[in-house]
């Protein structure tokens, strides 16, 4: 697995621990198929503003806190959505459409049952 925080979302922590006072809050996961590169895990790039291949994009379904550094966000999909893909890149996006973090990872081939994707936003 390969994970960045993009050089967007550093911006705004800049500016809001500068002069803003506010930073956007996330509200939603991208799932895509383009985070291999051959037969490798593509290096995602600190300054996307989206993914390789987005299939699919909407609120999250469940976030929970890891420790104080650390927030996991889920996207449950059904077991008719998406079958045959193969997953390999999500992000989180926050409220104002911008891209958060980046994970590649090996693809996972959707099947025909319910299925949890899930990303960390940490600051470790």
């Amino acid at each position: 697995m390969k994970f960045v925080i993009t050089s967007k979302h550093r911006q705004k922590l800049a500016q809001a621990t500068h002069s803003t006072g506010r930073i956007a809050t996330v509200k939603q996961i991208a799932l895509g198929t383009g985070g291999m590169s051959g037969s490798g895990i593509r290096e995602p790039s600190v300054a996307a503003t989206k993914l390789n291949a987005e299939i699919v994009r909407r609120p999250y379904t469940a976030a929970e806190p890891v420790n104080d550094f650390c927030y996991e966000y889920a996207l449950v999909l059904a077991e008719n959505e998406f079958v045959g893909q193969a997953i390999s890149e999500m992000a989180l996006i926050d409220s104002d459409g911008d891209l958060i973090c980046i994970l590649n990872f090996l693809p996972k081939t959707k099947d025909d049952i319910e299925e949890t994707y899930r990303i960390r936003n940490y600051y470790e």
